[in-house]
């Protein structure tokens, strides 16, 4: 018995596998016809068996199970599996194998299909993702619980190299744009979410700050390396070839723990206690930064949930990489303090967050087609030196 499940099953699983510590073969493989013993067919019971050796069941899966085939004949029949067919374009040997009879693409290959279900911004999370130090709750990827501190199962650059090489697949377009978003070593969802929003160009209602450089790693020099400890002097994020950045003080917040632990989103019995140490070690992180010569925006939950709030971070990053003189970022001032797009950005961010709200708002924007935003849709002219910006 073998089979080959693709998109949000697939995805599915790999969150269970990177969750229970296991990390992913090298060797791959061409994608071969699904099979089960001659004469059988794949009822509900035998792909129930094949997920439970991945740790999941049919129960946990909604809807049915989506499955990859390399001709129309190769087909499952069966009411619990949804099939794609995969005829030509793929790369050479794009599958993994899981152990036992569950294969999946490799995560290259589901970035691309889930470019074909997902918005860009919800599909740049999840490349973050794979490319990160951390896994989202197979069951629940909103409000469960998130694994931190695990390998990453590819990089930016093998996804770019990988959407360049394939040919005529349904999410190709979409994920050739998005790819060029993403970054390596994201630690958590917050962080992801933040430093993807700035990597996003305007007219997918992001803040196009530039290439960003996540978790980069700074050496002190001199009498500073034994007074420095070296985990606190790691900024979340800086944008590249600049000082400037973010660190993501959420607390316990949204359930982040320590690397290789689980987050429950839930204050425990100790919670004052932790929060306080919490504060504690952000402080003397943002003072190791500071003689570092950084300059690091903290970032918060209710920088998040408030409107406009992150406007507000995106805002202060601009002026601050002006100082710097590197930077003109008039026409994304311009753009951010358009109602319209402020109201539509915002909406974004509030459905890509955890809680009722942000699954509430993101089930409304799958409903209805958001109304293509571009900056060319705005008129940008000078008058006596100051720039105006009007809709078209």
């Amino acid at each position: 018995m073998r089979i080959t499940f693709d998109k949000l099953t697939a995805l599915h699983i790999l969150r269970i596998w990177r969750s229970s510590g296991r990390s992913l073969t090298a060797d791959r493989h061409g994608l071969e016809t699904s099979v089960v013993a001659p004469r059988r067919y794949w009822t509900r019971r035998r792909i129930n068996a094949c997920l439970e050796s991945v740790g999941t069941s049919l129960s946990n899966v909604h809807g049915r199970v989506q499955v990859m085939v390399p001709r129309p004949g190769a087909r499952i029949r069966s009411r619990s599996a949804r099939n794609t067919v995969y005829a030509r374009g793929l790369p050479a040997n794009p599958i993994i194998e899981l152990g036992g009879p569950v294969r999946i693409p490799c995560p290259e290959l589901l970035f691309i299909e889930l470019g074909a279900i997902m918005s860009p911004a919800a599909q740049l999370l999840v490349g973050l993702e794979l490319c990160g130090r951390f896994s989202r709750d197979a069951r629940d990827p909103r409000d469960g619980t998130t694994m931190f501190g695990i390998k990453p199962v590819t990089t930016a650059d093998k996804i770019r190299s990988y959407v360049s090489a394939a040919r005529d697949l349904a999410g190709l377009e979409q994920s050739r744009r998005v790819a060029e978003w993403l970054m390596d070593e994201a630690w958590s969802p917050q962080e992801a979410l933040l430093n993807g929003l700035a990597r996003m160009p305007l007219h997918e209602l992001g803040y196009e700050l530039g290439e960003l450089q996540l978790n980069p790693r700074y050496i002190a020099h001199g009498p500073l390396l034994s007074l420095v400890d070296k985990r606190s002097r790691v900024p979340d994020s800086l944008v590249r070839g600049t000082h400037v950045g973010f660190n993501y003080d959420g607390g316990p917040h949204f359930g982040e723990g320590a690397p290789g632990t689980a987050g429950t989103g839930f204050l425990d019995s100790n919670a004052a206690d932790n929060m306080r140490k919490a504060v504690v070690a952000d402080k003397r992180r943002d003072r190791d930064l500071l003689v570092q010569g950084l300059s690091v925006l903290p970032v918060t939950k209710e920088d998040f949930y408030e409107r406009g709030g992150i406007d507000r971070v995106m805002l202060q990053a601009m002026s601050l990489l002006e100082r710097i003189g590197q930077h003109d970022y008039s026409k994304h001032r311009c753009a951010l303090r358009r109602p319209k797009l402020a109201e539509e950005r915002q909406r974004l961010i509030w459905s890509l967050l955890p809680g009722r709200r942000g699954r509430e708002l993101s089930q409304e924007l799958a409903r209805f087609e958001p109304p293509e935003v571009t900056i060319e849709d705005y008129d940008i002219t000078f008058d006596n030196g100051k720039m105006a910006i009007t809709r078209l």
